[in-house]
């Protein structure tokens, strides 16, 4: 794996990062009903931790000698909270398998501190999946 391929690993992954948060912040903007309150909660505490993941992968990927490139996905949102909730749930797995793939790259082009805060950033998305599956009552 050479340092190129994993820089493009890394864009793929600050896209997903940042097409996540814009995400969860138009979904708590029009989550309604104090039955839901604590869904909001959750996707605005989200966009925080996510805009943290794009940072570092924007970082990392300057550190590298590459350009972080943005092509966030603009699809809109569902518009009712399980389905944000069932639809999150599933982007978070795909999330998971992406870091744990990009931690593999990682470790193959000798990048040691790399594949530790992959492994850790997967680690992260597992449990925001895990939170979102608790709210929704499954």
């Amino acid at each position: 794996m050479t340092t190129n391929q994993v820089i493009e690993k890394l864009n793929h992954a600050l896209n997903r990062e940042v097409s996540t948060f814009l995400r969860y912040m138009l979904q708590a903007s029009q989550i309604k009903g104090s039955q839901w309150e604590a869904v909001r909660q959750m996707y605005m505490e989200e966009v925080t931790d996510e805009v943290g993941h794009a940072q570092y992968l924007a970082n990392k990927i300057s550190m590298l000698g590459g350009t972080p490139i943005l092509h966030p996905d603009l699809t809109p949102p569902p518009s009712d909270v399980p389905s944000m909730l069932k639809n999150d749930i599933e982007q978070e797995k795909v999330d998971v398998q992406g870091y744990l793939e990009l931690a593999d790259a990682a470790e193959q082009a000798g990048l040691i501190d790399l594949k530790m805060k992959m492994e850790e950033q997967a680690a992260d998305e597992a449990h925001h999946a895990e939170e979102m599956t608790r709210l929704l009552g499954a």
